[in-house]
């Protein structure tokens, strides 16, 4: 029972007690020939151990399902909490209703199982609208028991992925019409409705209930077979069973490291002392080659994670796919330094190699940098609007569940991330891209804010990250205030912003504000859009006279932005002979029309700071002005309102950023936009124009998230880069996944997870070895 034997409180005598003298019961995976009356349910099962944990025992059903052994373990509620383990779920009811009539038990009739889902809703005093419903053709015991072990995993996990085969009805009528269809035409297409992928969401503070409902007794489930595949013979609902479950108070974390994703950091005050090191693991993992069977990882790879020194002058990481791999980065690592040993520093940097790239970097993330740059420049970096992508790091919350529950305790979760627009189905991916693309300015504005917060929390408080800086790219100004801290109730922002006419219709939308500086009638045809240009400022300012109703709203390195009415941008790009990419994005943010609304927007974000708001050790930034932002409510909105309602340089954003210390940016939030537009900017800010570096310190982009690789190694890949410049951060979610997973193995070697289900009962699951 890995994470609850390890917890400190668990009192583990009276637990092995129990485990002494538990019942236990044994369900073979027999096939179903006949239906006879008597096939036991998996509700007469639960329901028989009633008397058992009413007597404080301890249950465990044993059952083998396709081959795999597993248990779930019931136990009394109380006695669970009174023990401090932490249950999985909870079983609030438990109805099981026969047909009434030969025509019901000779077909699926929807009004039998209704009136069982019904009747456990109410006894469970539960309302059915918070509920999602499952719903599964039973066949014999095992194959219930797994569907419950499913279930409990859902639960536990926060995620509906494992159990979408269930949801693929949204009620029992659907399912009866679904399997009446297929069983008539055997067609080989069926109607799937989408489950959530990732993350779990639920409304603010309720609780997490799933309506398991089984009908009847078929040769085969439904889970894991297509319809197609049931007999000739018509689908029998002779009973119906339901179970309400509600979510437990044990998360499951996934751990960030395992045997494909690899990270092993290595510190040493001189470079003789890392080269040393590298050969000693180089020998670990030849030896280890020897001895396949070992878990290299959770032993030697541990004992690596706890040899690290944070006060060491120098660090490198390295980061593999496999032990094989880890061998290769770490002789190329060893390679790399040993060269810089024996090569002296040249007087002047070239523009093939500005000091920024003076370091060891590979596509599987392993770093090192001979000149760490500290944390005394560290930088947050929150990006604008439009960045936030279909199902973004759906699955870190598997990762980081105590954090996901400390976000769903301070406000709407779902409507921070904009859930329903964002997070689809594998199945419906053309959907989601869809969904996302027609996101308003307001949604993307939320969602875009949502996850700066996010990762914000993630950064600070689960990695101990502190920056020094921090400045947002156009709408990220307000992201910034909103995650670091500074206001009360950043999370009212979100109904304010959904609701808002600036963001809804002054700015975006209709574009009133753009028809009143045009002298536009609201029925006037308006087709608003902006490019991306690879151009100068220069060459945009001299033909902007001719065409008035074309803006400059961006700078960015070696691109700009123009923004307008769509059909006057194309011919100013066609007099430039430049191509411009379209955004198709409606927002007047950055042009003169804005202005307007100054007043307007300064009052929106004019809200309460925290009480320990001026004690922060962070300098704002904003393109607003070239000194850091006050920390009081009147200048925050000032500044925002100033860096909105005005064309944006980001070039010398980043410049003046530089200028007060910024040297390790890193972006935070969805993917890496401002991160490949620092880069770009830091290259000239640091060469001149004869290749002859002009700075005394490089500029360093990173970001902590990137749409379309893995969500966890491109956060690794970030903390690895930190790590060697020497930037302080914990490792503790790296150590302690890997400590406790050694520690179960010496407790509890025969247990892999627990889980609990009890108003009747707690339950504690078993599966893999671990």
């Amino acid at each position: 029972m890995q994470s609850v034997l390890s917890h400190a409180p668990t009192d583990i005598s009276k637990l092995q007690q129990l485990m002494a003298c538990r019942i236990q019961l044994n369900v073979e995976d027999k096939p179903l020939i006949n239906e006879p009356a008597d096939e036991p349910t998996l509700v007469a099962l639960l329901t028989e151990q009633l008397v058992h944990i009413a007597q404080k025992q301890l249950v465990e059903i044993r059952f083998e399902y396709q081959q795999q052994a597993r248990s779930l373990y019931l136990l009394d509620g109380l006695m669970a909490a009174q023990l401090h383990l932490h249950a999985e779920a909870y079983i609030s009811a438990l109805v099981q209703i026969q047909a009434e009539t030969a025509e019901e038990t000779n077909t699926i009739n929807t009004n039998t199982v209704e009136r069982c889902l019904n009747s456990a809703f109410s006894l469970a005093k539960r309302d059915c609208a918070q509920a999602v419903n499952g719903f599964a053709q039973a066949g014999n015991l095992a194959s219930q028991l797994n569907v419950l072990s499913q279930a409990v995993e859902a639960l536990s996990h926060r995620s509906l992925k494992g159990i979408e085969p269930m949801l693929d009805a949204t009620d029992a009528a659907q399912l009866a019409e679904r399997l009446a269809e297929q069983h008539a035409e055997l067609r080989a297409e069926k109607p799937v409705i989408g489950a959530q992928n990732g993350y779990w969401f639920t409304k603010p503070h309720q609780a997490r209930v799933l309506s398991l409902n089984l009908l009847g007794n078929l040769l085969d489930k439904l889970l894991n077979k297509p319809l197609d595949n049931l007999l000739d013979k018509p689908p029998q609902a002779s009973t119906a069973q339901s179970l309400i479950l509600t979510q437990g108070t044990r998360l499951i974390a996934q751990p960030l490291l395992n045997a494909n994703r690899l990270l092993i950091p290595i510190s040493g005050n001189t470079l003789e002392s890392l080269t040393a090191k590298l050969s000693q693991l180089i020998d670990s993992l030849d030896l280890s080659a020897c001895l396949p069977d070992t878990d290299w990882l959770s032993t030697q790879g541990c004992d690596w994670l706890m040899r690290y020194q944070a006060k060491d002058k120098l660090a490198l990481v390295l980061m593999a796919g496999s032990l094989e791999e880890l061998m290769q980065e770490a002789k190329a690592m060893r390679a790399y330094i040993e060269k810089t040993q024996q090569t002296p520093a040249p007087a002047q940097t070239p523009a093939s190699m500005p000091l920024a790239n003076l370091a060891f970097k590979t596509p599987a993330g392993s770093y090192f940098t001979p000149t760490p740059l500290g944390d005394t420049g560290l930088t947050f970096v929150y990006p604008g609007v439009g960045t936030v992508y279909p199902n973004m790091f759906s699955d870190l919350h598997g990762y980081f569940p105590e954090l996901y529950r400390e976000l769903e305790r301070e406000g709407d979760l779902a409507a921070m991330l904009q859930a329903e627009a964002i997070y689809q189905g594998t199945n419906n991916t053309k959907s989601a891209e869809k969904d996302s693309a027609d996101m308003s300015l307001s949604q993307l504005a939320i969602s875009g804010v949502g996850a700066s917060y996010l990762f914000s929390r993630l950064l600070t408080r689960v990695f101990n990250i502190q920056p020094q800086l921090a400045l947002g790219y156009s709408m990220g100004e307000a992201a910034m205030w909103a995650s670091l801290d500074i206001w009360q109730t950043p999370h009212a922002l979100i109904n304010a912003t959904q609701n808002s006419a600036i963001f809804n219709q002054e700015i975006s939308g209709p574009l009133l504000a753009v028809r009143r500086d045009w002298q536009l009638s609201k029925d006037a045809p308006l087709v608003w859009n902006s490019f991306l240009v690879r151009t100068s400022r220069a060459e945009i300012n001299t033909l902007l006279a001719d065409f008035p109703r074309v803006y400059l709203a961006i700078e960015q390195g070696d691109t700009c932005i123009l923004a307008g009415c769509e059909a006057s941008c194309l011919q100013l790009l066609a007099r430039l002979n430049k191509r411009g990419i379209a955004s198709n994005k409606v927002t007047a943010m950055h042009t003169p029309p804005s202005q307007s609304l100054h007043n307007a927007i300064q009052g929106f974000y004019t809200l309460g700071l925290k009480a320990n708001a001026c004690e922060t050790q962070v300098r704002f930034i904003s393109a607003a002005q070239q000194s850091a932002v006050s920390i009081d409510s009147q200048s925050i909105a000032k500044s925002i309102a100033d860096t909105f309602c005005a064309p944006l340089n980001f070039t010398a954003l980043i410049n003046t950023a530089y200028q007060q210390g910024a040297r390790l940016f890193v972006e935070v939030g969805a993917d890496r936009q401002t991160s490949t537009l620092i880069d770009k900017i830091g290259r000239q800010l640091e060469l001149s124009a004869d290749g002859v570096q002009t700075q005394e310190q490089p500029i360093l982009a990173m970001a902590c998230n990137a749409k379309g690789s893995d969500t966890i190694t491109s956060l690794l890949k970030c903390l690895a880069q930190l790590i060697s410049h020497r930037v302080p951060l914990s490792l503790a979610p790296l150590v302690l996944q890997l400590a406790d997973k050694t520690t179960a193995k010496t407790i509890a070697p025969h247990s892999a997870s627990a889980s609990a289900l009890g108003h009747y009962s707690n339950v504690f699951q078993e599966g893999e070895h671990l």
